[in-house]
């Protein structure tokens, strides 16, 4: 049966219909239209309005109300179009006559208009409908991602349900935990009720290691985190301190090292040390400070880490940086990409997925503040893809993340967003978004997110599925209410009720 039919003004990208029942349509619901020579045309309401002339602005103000004998519902519908012979996503070339009936889309249309495959990294179900969503491994790694959210809405939990994903494909991954939320990978969740979506708990504690920096005294980490300090060169040593040197202080490194690199060939960050201690300039002692806070975070004491530990198949590694400084943060991320990405290029680590947390502090857009591992990143996000090395960026602040960088995620993952900046942001990287698709941004639950891939043909809206894992970025409770027995289980006082804390 049809669910209203369609009148007024019309053409090839909207129209509104006028509804039988308003109980058979919501708004985000997809309807079809018979279009000839099209066929089936796929289409979504994205808006319904209801009105009624007894209750007009007129009538209410002079007092004229009477019994109302029904309201007029109608959906103001967006069309997507349909396939073609070549399987191209086509509109109808002339508009749709009014008075042409409106169905409710079934689920092969919507699967084969908006391009859903059968198989992949399963995320999610198509809100509204019982319909799973995957995304192709492939794209995701190749052309890059980004999750964006405000705080609580769910990113870091999305993030984790597709590292599983990935986790199952063998994909090598490398994440950049500067919270110490991805640990929890290792370890299988508790909640039993994710069975309802027919998948079951599952940890990865041989697939995961994670690391620690050797300062963040961090008991749950498997190893520590070390990097290469033999023969540094004054431009990397530069990298490591976040102050500006200035002119003399620049000299006297570039000094020390060339004179080491003459006369021995091979040194280390204490020989470095040495050579600047012996230098007669004052100007020394604020360099040897800076050179010192570097030796003593302990990241270039002992064996480094070789980069095949850290970026294999079938695995992933968790930098846990939870406890050092943000500064420090910068300084081991932009190292450990920079390596990983020369061993990419030069094809020593196999294809895979680089992942970074709070991506706004690491690649920062200008303006907003400075991080020596902005360059690495813009990098990898300009020219991984080329090398086969994955980008995936998340975010609470996507304004405050490098334009360049967003701008290269061709898959995006948006959950709710309410900064105006932010939004902004966001409207100027997705692509197909409409002002109805803003202001559900504005408004989605937790755990439903707006999807956006250049596989997919139109932004859709998913329910991000239960995670496998443990989730570890949950909110620490604060305070605890108990119930006295036989009481009814309401708030703790003025702070529950203001809150909502239960």
């Amino acid at each position: 049966m049809s669910i209203g039919i369609i009148f007024g003004e019309t053409d090839s990208f909207r129209f509104k219909v006028a509804l039988t029942n308003p109980k058979t349509a919501r708004r985000r619901d997809y309807v079809k239209v018979w279009h000839d020579p099209e066929g089936w045309v796929l289409c979504q309401i994205v808006k319904i309005t209801r009105s009624n002339e007894k209750f007009s602005e007129e009538s209410v103000f002079e007092n004229e109300v009477v019994e109302s004998p029904g309201d007029k519902v109608v959906a103001h519908v967006e069309v997507i179009g349909s396939r073609d012979e070549l399987g191209n996503l086509r509109l109808p070339m002339m508009p749709f006559s009014p008075g042409d009936k409106v169905f409710k889309a079934d689920v092969q249309l919507i699967r084969k208009v908006l391009g859903l495959n059968d198989n992949g990294l399963y995320i999610g179900m198509l809100d509204g409908y019982n319909i799973p969503v995957y995304l192709d491994p492939n794209h995701i790694v190749q052309k890059h991602c980004s999750i964006l959210a405000k705080t609580g809405s769910g990113k870091s939990y999305t993030a984790g349900v597709i590292l599983e994903e990935l986790l199952e494909t063998g994909i090598p991954l490398l994440v950049i935990d500067p919270h110490g939320e991805y640990a929890s990978l290792k370890f299988p969740t508790t909640d039993r009720k994710i069975e309802r979506y027919n998948i079951k708990p599952k940890g990865f504690s041989s697939e995961v290691t994670v690391y620690s920096l050797p300062t963040s005294n961090n008991p749950d980490a498997d190893k520590i985190l070390r990097l290469d300090g033999e023969n540094l060169s004054a431009s990397d040593i530069v990298k490591l301190i976040p102050d500006n040197l200035t002119s003399t202080q620049l000299g006297i490194l570039y000094e020390a090292v060339n004179r080491l690199k003459k006369e021995r060939g091979q040194y280390n960050l204490e020989d470095i040390i040495t050579e600047v201690a012996n230098t007669q300039s004052n100007v020394r002692w604020s360099v040897l400070a800076k050179l010192e806070q570097i030796n003593e975070s302990g990241l270039f004491s002992g064996r480094p880490t070789p980069m095949h530990a850290l970026f294999r198949d079938n695995h992933a590694s968790v930098i846990d940086m939870k406890g050092t400084s943000p500064e420090l943060q910068q300084v081991v991320t932009a190292l450990v990409c920079e390596r990983l990405f020369e061993y990419r290029k030069k094809n020593i680590v196999p294809p895979g997925m680089l992942v970074i947390e709070e991506a706004h502090n690491f690649c920062p857009e200008r303006g907003f503040s400075r991080a020596v591992s902005s360059d690495v990143i813009r990098n990898i996000a300009s020219e991984g893809r080329k090398f086969g090395l994955g980008l995936m960026v998340i975010s609470q602040r996507p304004a405050r993340i490098d334009k360049n960088v967003l701008s290269q995620c061709n898959t995006q993952i948006i959950l709710r967003v309410t900064n105006p900046n932010d939004i902004q942001a966001i409207t100027k990287g997705l692509e197909g978004i409409t002002g109805n698709l803003v202001d559900d941004i504005k408004s989605l639950p937790t755990g439903v997110a707006v999807l956006s891939s250049s596989n997919i043909e139109f932004p859709i809206v998913v329910r991000i599925r239960p995670r496998r894992t443990r989730h570890g970025g949950e909110s620490v409770r604060v305070v605890k209410y108990k119930s006295k027995k036989g009481a009814k289980k309401e708030g703790g006082g003025f702070f529950s009720k203001l809150f909502g804390t239960k």
